[in-house]
């Protein structure tokens, strides 16, 4: 910005006069006679990037009280952001006062130097630096525009003292800030944990308040002398809306070196979704200024533009237009994305429709959001966790399926990590699968909780009780004619006046004006906040011509929409005309229950053909099909279809009769029987169209399309007919179907089978209907079980005994995929067809953990299908270790329950049932319990062992809850030994450890006493416990103390701990010191604390070896910095690998390269196993390639490097050798550790050149 040159006016210094207001005490703790003022603000811009650089890369973020997760890089650029728009304006408002202009900043500064040093629990103070980063940014404006003149005013005066209250509370903030970050750690947490507003808090809302004050006195003041004389000024504090600028120009970089085609072949296989079609239907209509109020609401503003991820959920009753503002809100996001202030949203509009059954699936509704993340404007290329992910699944035969929440939710987090800010969007999540939406709402939660990066998720739907009560406690905002009401009213007007020049209103009105204004009055006013209430009734007073009339009518208005549907559809089913009536049905009965989105020619062709049954309907054309369904039903241009005006109209008619479920479907199964059968050919077939009346007639144009559809939907219509297949037409049809088998080569069931498998291979992964057809299809050397696996996969019980009374088994009864009948009805939920199944004495039946796996996955009917096995199913059903293990660890206590009574008195609980208990993560406390109870009942008793306890550890969720129900049942139906009690201090935290000293009044150990010291969460906690309990009767030994070192988080607290009770009696030897220096993330507060309290330590070459193998380069820094270090051959060695390893190893799977080889040295099989190596066979492909590391090296388990790759299947041999002579944990260290090989260098100053020459 160009430096302006303005008069200096004689002016209060308001920073002085603040300064003034300070106490001794906060006046203290600013410092007040920095010389270098004028510097300030390039050095803390500086600094400012730099943090933001570090937090970026650390994705460091916290959680508030309130439960929203902040992003620290974030609020670093806001600072950045306010510091640097201050230094564009610093030129008017450094000549005024320089000194104290730059009194604020230099307290920014001091309290930043400070954060940097001392992370913890600075989240807060780093939150409150961003806001009073903009308010020192904003107040600057304000004076330079309001105070700065040559005339004073009371207003003037006013704003002054307020401008200078907010001043002295920024100072004193600035002063808290300093003192809370200078308080320990602990008594910090004691003052956040007892008191409901810290002193920190308490100077923040200060703050708010003052600042509020000041806005209050701006609203008095004269703009125009202010903006006159500074433009550029008032330009700068209006642009303060203007969002942070938060995208990351790398990404516009990177290219995927795909062919259009294969990359092609990838979007589709992630999702077919048009999503930007909905999106454009969405916005049509929609008025300028519509939504504005939205999106300048305090709560929405706070929402998109405050540095923590969190969802806001706006909620409405039906037809408040919620899906219109979900348009606006995405078009505002779509501005700023092409503005170049944030990433390009994601959005998706969700729509219960059986024709377009993936709109209201969380499986397809995370993929979608999923491919708009993978791609990259405007060419189109995509993000390569996207590719790697498809190369995977291609490889392994799954390229055509889709992918499950998990992976989906996996696939978004990484491809979110290459955003610094994300906003999801998704609208009428009410219209999601209600047995599926907890899905949706807990993989939403996850990404926004574990995500690192800025995540805004914006969500809409109707105040569903289970939508309530999870959304409720996330700020919200609802729709209601306060807020609304001028949109409505904008609305009304605009259709009032495109009505009458249409003539279609008021075409004959003697006072048109006057009626006009009428109107427009009485529907805005009884719209409640209700466009399509509004709509409609706009629509109903067409009908008048008369004035009078119109204004009876406008007196009786209907209130609620249903009642307008009810009038309406009552007045256009009243039409006269056979064909009219029928043709209105049969369009309805399409849009309620066609399984697949028709395109209008195809749905044309088909309501045609269907009404052509009942009447003379000869032609049908998309503005008749408009003007017979008049406001029901709209056509949407963006994907070429019809669909219902909105959700409202399904559901109205869904509550009438004549269009109930099983109704619509009944009419539309007939038709797709008619057209599958009329097309046979052989004489049983005939003769039973000629019993139906289906007599043939010249067979009408279109009719391939309706037979193509038949033949993939028929069955699920009949399903869905309910009872009405159980008689009448339908009834005899199926059973037709279903009993003609003795020709399988003319069947009509048999020919419809070939057709299918032709049909099929268009579909690539396809819904669920496409699912149940490939389910009911059998191989090759099994056709005749086609029947059987038809009514298994549909639900057709009526038909088994005598599908099973016809069937000759001769080989097992299996499909083409391989898979058994209850496996089938397992996975489709076929509980009637199971029933009579299970009544067949002749039918075996085998739970298997394949058919247990696809009964949890299925969330509507899963657990009736087990309570059918497990509690109905007799001699005819046999149950494997397998599944039993399976249902221990995937469902509820009242199914464990069946199962447990299933297997009988002799069923022996083992190891292996409760680690399986203790993997249900959903259910497992209940469930343990249960087994718990059954063993007292039985007077048995289960042994605790390692095993038990590491898998409940592993659980972070529920594991404590586990280990607390078995040691409360220590000595009853629980035993334990010595070996477990260390596992379990080593894992838990301390109200488990009470427990378990409670119940088995073990001593205290140095085995119990080392496993504390390594418990890295709660370690101080641990340790302080047993050695009040053991007083000075265990040693310290070095054991213990090697343990308390290398804590990887509680390292330094532990040793702490040790050194104050027990002082002396804590050998520090050359172990000790390894194991610190080795120790990343604590070690180095190990070595001070240790220096600090003048323990004599020893540094030998083995403890600096390990320094500069840490990666953490202060370490060897600090070790230089109070010892002299003899730089030897060894240490030259390491630096030269080191240093080689710099330069050559680029790749980035070298982390994770470093990471299992470290973990691997260690043998500690659970840390190796959270290394991540289990997907990252890339990883060791890239170790074994390079052959850099010799993988038959021993470790501490006698274990080599690569024993836990190779047993994850990732085909790592082990019969190559090192070529380089390079140790496991010289490639560990290969990542990142050039600078502290650097340090060491420096600390020699040169290395000979002989010795370099020999190290090559």
């Amino acid at each position: 910005m160009a430096a302006l040159i303005v008069q200096q006016q004689s002016i209060h210094d308001l920073w002085a006069d603040a300064a003034a207001q300070l106490s001794d005490n906060d006046r203290k703790n600013i410092n007040f006679s920095r010389d270098d003022k004028l510097n300030i603000l390039a050095e803390l811009l500086s600094s400012a990037e730099k943090c933001k650089q570090k937090f970026l890369d650390s994705r460091w973020k916290y959680t508030r009280k309130s439960g929203e997760t902040v992003i620290i890089s974030d609020l670093f650029g806001k600072i950045v952001r306010w510091i640097d728009s201050f230094r564009q304006i610093g030129d008017i408002v450094m000549q005024y006062d320089p000194a104290h202009a730059a009194l604020p900043w230099a307290g920014v500064r001091f309290v930043l130097q400070i954060v940097v040093n001392t992370t913890n629990q600075a989240e807060s103070v780093i939150e409150g630096l961003a806001d009073v980063a903009e308010l020192i940014f904003r107040s600057a404006l304000t004076e330079a525009l309001f105070l700065h003149r040559a005339s004073r005013t009371t207003v003037t005066t006013g704003l002054e003292r307020a401008i200078t209250k907010l001043y002295a509370s920024i100072l004193r903030w600035l002063s808290e800030a300093r003192q809370h970050l200078e308080r320990s750690t602990s008594k910090r947490m004691i003052r956040s944990a007892v008191l409901a507003d810290t002193p920190l808090e308490s100077c923040l809302k200060s703050i708010r308040m003052a600042d509020e004050d000041v806005h209050k006195h701006m609203d008095y003041v004269d703009w125009s002398d202010g903006a006159d004389r500074h433009a550029e000024l008032t330009q700068t504090l209006q642009s303060i809306t203007v969002p942070l600028k938060r995208i990351d120009g790398s990404l516009k970089n990177m290219q995927d070196n795909l062919e259009m085609s294969r990359r092609n072949k990838i979007i589709k296989w992630l999702s077919p979704e048009p999503h930007m079609g909905h999106h454009n239907q969405a916005k049509r209509g929609v008025l300028e200024s519509t939504g504005q109020w939205l999106l300048s609401d305090a709560v929405f503003m706070k929402w998109k533009d405050e540095s923590a991820s969190s969802i806001l959920w706006l909620h409405g009753s039906l037809g408040t237009g919620k899906s219109k503002l979900v348009s606006i809100v995405i078009e505002d996001a779509l501005k700023s994305f092409e503005a170049g202030h944030s990433s390009k949203p994601v959005f998706f509009y969700c729509s219960r429709n059986p024709a377009e059954p993936t709109r209201s699936d969380p499986k397809a509704i995370l993929a979608s959001l999923a491919r708009q993340l993978s791609l990259l404007e405007p060419e189109k290329r995509l993000l390569k966790p996207t590719v790697d992910l498809f190369k995977r699944d291609e490889a392994e035969g799954f390229s055509s399926g889709q992918l499950q929440i998990e992976e989906c939710c996996s696939l978004i987090m990484q491809l979110i990590e290459l955003h610094p800010h994300m906003t999801i969007v998704i609208d009428a999540m009410d219209e999601c699968d209600p047995t599926k939406r907890p899905d949706l709402i807990q993989a939403l939660e996850h990404i926004l909780k574990e995500s690192s990066r800025l995540v805004k998720i914006f969500v809409t739907s109707r105040d569903d009780g289970d939508i309530v009560m999870k959304l409720s406690n996330y700020p919200n905002l609802t729709i209601s004619s306060q807020r609304n009401g001028a949109d409505i009213a904008r609305f009304v007007a605009v259709e009032v006046e495109r009505l009458i020049q249409a003539r279609r209103l008021l075409a004959y009105s003697n006072s048109q004006a006057t009626m006009k204004e009428t109107i427009i009055w009485e529907v805005s006013r009884r719209a409640n906040g209700m466009f399509l209430w509004a709509n409609m009734q706009l629509q109903h007073l067409c009908s008048f011509i008369q004035d009078a009339d119109l204004e009876n009518a406008l007196g009786e208005l209907p209130p609620d929409l249903y009642t307008v549907y009810a009038n309406h559809y009552d007045e256009i089913s009243a039409r006269p005309g056979k064909d009219h009536a029928t043709v209105l049905r049969h369009v309805l009965c399409w849009l309620l229950c066609a399984r697949e989105t028709l395109q209008t020619d195809d749905f044309l062709a088909m309501v045609r053909i269907t009404s052509s049954r009942e009447s003379n309907t000869a032609s049908l054309s998309k503005d008749l099909v408009l003007e017979i369904c008049k406001n029901l039903v709209i056509f949407d241009s963006e994907l070429n279809t019809f669909r219902f005006a909105h959700l409202s109209v399904r559901e109205f008619l869904e509550q009438r009769s004549e269009y109930s479920e099983a109704a619509s479907n009944k009419m539309i199964a007939e038709n797709c029987l008619w057209a599958m059968l009329s097309t046979c050919q052989n004489l049983a077939t005939k003769k039973l169209c000629s019993q139906l009346g289906w007599h043939s007639k010249t067979m009408p144009t279109g009719l391939e399309k309706l037979c193509k559809y038949a033949d993939i939907c028929w069955a699920v219509h009949c399903r869905l007919s309910g009872d009405a297949r159980m008689s009448g037409v339908l009834k005899m049809a199926l059973e037709a179907i279903f009993s003609d088998h003795e020709d399988n080569s003319t069947s009509s069931l048999d020919l419809w089978c070939e057709r299918v498998q032709t049909h099929l291979k268009r579909y690539i992964g396809g819904g669920h209907i496409v699912h149940q057809l490939r389910d009911a299809i059998p191989g090759k050397e099994s056709t005749s079980y086609l029947r059987l696996f038809v009514a298994c996969a549909f639900d057709f019980d009526e038909h088994i005994e005598s599908i099973l009374s016809t069937t000759v088994q001769t080989t097992p009864f299996v499909n083409g995929q391989g898979e058994s009948p209850v496996f089938v009805i397992a996975r489709h939920g076929s509980c009637a067809t199971l029933s009579r199944l299970i009544g067949q004495d002749k039918f075996r039946i085998e739970l298997t953990e394949e058919v247990a796996e696809e009964a949890a996955w299925n969330q509507k009917k899963g657990k009736e299908v087990m309570k059918l096995l497990l509690k109905h199913g007799g001699a005819n059903v046999t149950i494997t270790k397998e599944a039993t293990l399976f249902i221990l660890k995937s469902f509820d206590k009242d199914t464990v329950a069946l199962l447990l009574d299933q297997r009988g008195a002799d069923f022996v609980i083992t190891e292996e049932e409760m680690k399986a208990a203790g993997r249900n993560y959903t259910h497992g406390e209940g469930v343990i319990a249960l087994i718990l109870d059954l063993l007292g009942q039985k007077k048995a008793n289960i042994r605790l062992t390692g095993e038990i306890a590491k898998s409940f550890a592993g659980d972070k969720v529920c594991g404590k809850d586990f280990m607390m129900l078995l040691l409360h049942r220590l000595g009853e139906v629980v035993t334990i030994t010595e070996e477990v009690v260390a596992t379990i201090i080593r894992r838990f935290d301390d109200d488990v450890v009470t427990i378990l000293l409670k119940r088995c009044g073990a001593d205290i150990t140095e085995e119990a006493l080392k496993a504390a010291a390594e418990n890295y969460k709660r370690g101080s906690d641990l340790v302080t416990l047993l050695l009040d309990r053991c007083g000075t009767d265990v040693t310290i030994t070095e054991e213990v103390a090697k343990a308390a070192a290398r804590n990887r988080y509680d390292g330094k607290r532990v040793m702490e701990l040790l050194l104050d009770r027990r002082g002396a009696d804590v050998p520090i030897t050359e172990g000790v010191m390894k194991a610190a220096a080795g120790n990343y993330s604590n070690g180095l507060k190990v070595i001070q604390l240790l220096h600090e309290r003048k323990v004599d330590f020893p540094i030998t070459e083995e403890v600096v070896k390990m320094a500069a193998g840490n990666g953490d380069r202060r370490i060897v820094e600090f070790l230089c910095d109070i010892r002299d270090i003899e730089i030897t051959e060894g240490l030259q060695t390491l630096y030269y690998l080191d240093h080689q390893a710099g330069v050559r190893i680029v790749t980035e799977q070298w982390r994770c390269v470093a990471n299992l080889c470290a973990a691997a040295k260690k043998g500690d099989a659970e840390e190796v196993y959270n290394k991540d190596i289990r997907r990252h066979d890339s990883v060791v492909r890239v170790l074994l390639e390079t052959k850099a590391v010799d993988v038959d090296a021993e470790d501490v388990a006698k274990q080599t490097p690569l024993f836990w790759a190779a047993a994850h299947d990732h085909g790592a041999r082990q019969d190559y050798t090192d070529i380089n002579g390079r140790s496991p944990l010289a490639i560990a260290n290969f990542y990142g550790r050039v600078y502290a090989a650097h340090i060491l260098a420096e600390a020699k100053r040169q290395m000979p050149a002989a010795q370099v020459q020999c190290i090559q």
